[in-house]
């Protein structure tokens, strides 16, 4: 008996670490968007997964201050 072939992944497991050029997620896109109205900034919807990240945390320090 041959085991179930796996079958492609959602979106949202495919992405991992080894794939750094992976678009930035939706809930990363909509939290990134509240910062950049908050603190001005200019809202980049080019961002990978892991450059929305950086750019997230440094608006939320910015937007603390």
């Amino acid at each position: 008996m041959m085991p179930p072939n796996k079958g492609v992944l959602p979106e949202t497991e495919a992405r991992t670490a080894e794939n750094p050029d992976a678009p930035m997620t939706e809930e990363q896109a909509a939290e990134l968007r509240q910062l950049c109205e908050r603190t001005g900034e200019e809202f980049d919807t080019s961002l990978t997964e892991a450059q929305a990240v950086e750019r997230i945390d440094a608006l939320r320090a910015q937007a603390d201050k």
